[in-house]
């Protein structure tokens, strides 16, 4: 299935950040731990970075962010 390009919409750093550590497989409550921010606010991400993706779940928008090398962990602080 092929995905629109007009749903690739550019991320925030912020988003970015986030989605490193959702392709690793963190949880909600693990990222907002290492970010400093609540769970809820990691999940707000997690949900705008979904739409902007043209995702229909977060296993989908991890697929579709490996697919266009969105994943690539020099987007977040060591």
């Amino acid at each position: 299935m092929e995905h629109r390009s007009e749903a690739l919409l550019p991320l925030t750093p912020r988003e970015r950040e986030v989605l490193v550590y959702v392709c690793e497989g963190h949880s909600s409550k693990q990222i907002g731990l290492k970010l400093g921010l609540r769970p809820q606010t990691v999940e707000a991400y997690i949900n705008h970075m979904r739409l902007k993706l043209g995702a229909t779940n977060r296993c989908h928008m991890v697929a579709i962010a490996i697919g266009h090398k969105l994943c690539d962990d020099g987007d977040r602080p060591t």
